[in-house]
């Protein structure tokens, strides 16, 4: 989770105990560098309502694609961008679902704001800012 000076990561993720697979490391890194991208720009471009929540959540997550496929040290994770067409799929079949909504939705109340924390707004948004 992102907080203005302090990124927090659940232990979950560190698999610690565990042999680390090169799936497990690229799950690890895009999630750091999702909430780092919240931190650098959810954080200093807040919203003033949970409408743009789709651009904050779609950003995060292809910056983290983006920051991987630019950095000479994480290149032995392959190409991220197979990982990223996968997750916008993803983000197409939750729009086939009952609960299917716009990229952007206008929101009128908190609970319609949780219901938005979805693949189409991470995945499918992600995939149209790119």
């Amino acid at each position: 989770m992102e907080n203005v000076g302090c990124v927090t990561i659940n232990e979950d993720i560190l698999y610690i105990g565990e042999p680390t697979t090169l799936e497990k490391r690229k799950t690890a890194f895009i999630t750091v560098l999702h909430e780092l991208a919240h931190h650098w720009f959810g954080n200093l471009v807040t919203m003033k309502w949970w409408n743009d929540l789709w651009l904050n959540e779609s950003f995060a997550t292809y910056i983290s694609y983006l920051s991987i496929s630019l950095s000479e040290d994480l290149q032995y994770l392959g190409s991220p961008w197979d990982d990223f067409v996968s997750r916008k799929f993803g983000g197409v079949r939750d729009d086939t679902l009952n609960t299917t909504h716009p990229i952007f939705s206008e929101i009128k109340n908190i609970e319609m704001a949780d219901s938005t924390f979805d693949g189409i707004s991470y995945d499918k948004g992600a995939s149209f800012l790119k």
